[in-house]
């Protein structure tokens, strides 16, 4: 926030507090390595890249997470309701 200093018509001064700008800016790099160490690699690579960002902008961070490949599919079918399911009356 940012306080700015406002004068009345009275001369009475007021400080005002002025929301500023925030930004998350994320990068997303998707990397398909062989194994751990090639995946060191890249992620050793990128982090060099983040040191020459970091002159500009001191506070950025780097995250690496594995990811996985897609859920396989279920097996098993879903359990159907019974017939009767909810019914309290005969109804015609």
């Amino acid at each position: 926030m940012k306080l700015s200093v406002c004068v009345s018509a009275e001369g009475q001064v007021e400080l005002k507090t002025m929301p500023t700008v925030r930004l998350r800016v994320t990068i997303t790099i998707d990397v398909d390595a062989a194994d751990y160490l090639e995946a060191a690699e890249h992620q050793k690579r990128l982090e060099s890249y983040l040191s020459s960002v970091r002159t500009e902008y001191p506070a950025a961070e780097i995250s690496a997470k594995e990811r996985r490949g897609p859920r396989p599919v279920s097996r098993h079918e879903p359990r159907r309701l019974r017939v009767n399911s909810g019914k309290l009356h005969a109804y015609e």
